[in-house]
């Protein structure tokens, strides 16, 4: 089983050039859950190309301030994140989305 983690992540500004990967899936589905800590909104998406281009915003999920939704990732799928209106700040927190470890299967 992967271990959760928890971290704060800066995201840049829709349309940068910076690498926004928020996380990433390993062989393993993953439950993701992103906050936006910081006071812009934050725009969500699973090809970074979505983020790419401040005035094309169709592929994307939009995240206001303060708000924190919950996302499952497919084996080896990642989430980018870039704030509209300057640098923005995400808290995430990741674990399996369903562990598959033996003990889980015993009863």
């Amino acid at each position: 089983m992967r271990e959760s983690i928890v971290q704060s992540i800066q995201v840049p500004l829709i349309g940068s050039k910076a690498n926004s990967r928020l996380f990433q899936a390993g062989d393993q589905p993953m439950r993701l859950m992103v906050r936006n800590v910081g006071g812009n909104l934050v725009y969500l998406a699973h090809d970074s190309n979505d983020l790419a281009q401040v005035n094309s915003t169709g592929g994307v999920y939009q995240l206001p301030p303060g708000a924190a939704d919950i996302f499952v990732l497919a084996p080896k799928q990642a989430l980018f994140g870039a704030s509209n209106g300057g640098a923005g700040s995400v808290s995430i927190a990741a674990s399996e989305a369903v562990p598959v470890g033996k003990h889980y299967l015993e009863s």
